[in-house]
C-alpha cells in the first residue's frame, strides 16, 4: 500500500469510530402535576389550584442534550372570586454535563395565564444547575435543580423584575429497563417591578419516562 494513502484512510475511518463511542439516545416522559398559584400585591392577592399535564422530549448526545417541554392545565379559585384561568408553558433548554452528576442548562421558558379578562404572558431566558445524587444501590437517584432568569419580560405593567425557582425530587430507575419514574416538588416565583406583584407556582409532580433522563 502506498504510505501516502494511509493517513487519508485513518482520517476517513476515525470520525465514525469516535462517534460510536458517544451515547446517543432519546428520552420521553409524561407527567401529571398539582400546581398551586398564589399572587400577592399591596392591593391583596388570590390563590388558585388545579391540575396540569406535561410532555417532555430529550435528545441526548453526551455531554450535550436538548430538552423540549410543553405543559397545559386549568386553575380555579381556592378562595374568593378569582377568575379561573388556563396555564400554558413551554421551554427549550440546552444542557451540558461537565461531570456525570452535574448538568448546566440555559434556554427560553415561556408561560401564559389565560383568563376571561386577558392573557398574561411571561418570557424568560433561564440559567439552571442540576445536581444528581445516586442513592446506594443505584436504582434511586435524589436530585436538585435551581434556576434564575437571566432576562425576563411580561406584558403587564410595570414590567418584570425577575424570576427564580427550584426543584427537588427522587427518581426510580427500574433494573434492566429503560423505564423510570420521578416524584418532585417544584416552586417557581416571578416578580413585577416596584414590588407591584409577586406570583408563585408550587407543584407536586409525578412523571413516568422512557429512555434518557
Amino acid at each position: 500500500m502506498n504510505l501516502r494513502v494511509l493517513p487519508l484512510l485513518v482520517a476517513c475511518l476515525a470520525p465514525p469510530r469516535l462517534a460510536a463511542q458517544v451515547p446517543r439516545y432519546l428520552g420521553v416522559d409524561l407527567s401529571l402535576s398539582r400546581p398551586r398559584f398564589q399572587s400577592t400585591s399591596p392591593a391583596g392577592g388570590e390563590r388558585l389550584s388545579g391540575f396540569a399535564v406535561s410532555e417532555r422530549l430529550r435528545i441526548v448526545l453526551r455531554p450535550v442534550s436538548l430538552d423540549i417541554a410543553y405543559a397545559q392545565g386549568r386553575l380555579t379559585a381556592d378562595t374568593g372570586n378569582a377568575a379561573a384561568r388556563d396555564i400554558v408553558e413551554g421551554s427549550l433548554f440546552v444542557a451540558y454535563r461537565p461531570v456525570p452528576w452535574l448538568a448546566l442548562k440555559t434556554g427560553p421558558h415561556l408561560r401564559a395565564y389565560a383568563a376571561p379578562g386577558g392573557t398574561e404572558r411571561w418570557a424568560l431566558w433561564e440559567g439552571r444547575a442540576h445536581v444528581d445524587a445516586p442513592i446506594e444501590g443505584g436504582e434511586w437517584v435524589a436530585y436538585g435543580e435551581g434556576w434564575m432568569a437571566l432576562a425576563s419580560s411580561v406584558n403587564v405593567s410595570p414590567g418584570s423584575a425577575g424570576a427564580r425557582g427550584a426543584e427537588a425530587g427522587l427518581t426510580l430507575k427500574l433494573p434492566q429497563s429503560p423505564l423510570w419514574a420521578r416524584l418532585a416538588y417544584v416552586v417557581d416565583q416571578a416578580r413585577l417591578k416596584n414590588n407591584a406583584r409577586t406570583e408563585s407556582v408550587q407543584s407536586v409532580v409525578l412523571a413516568i419516562g422512557f429512555g434518557g433522563r
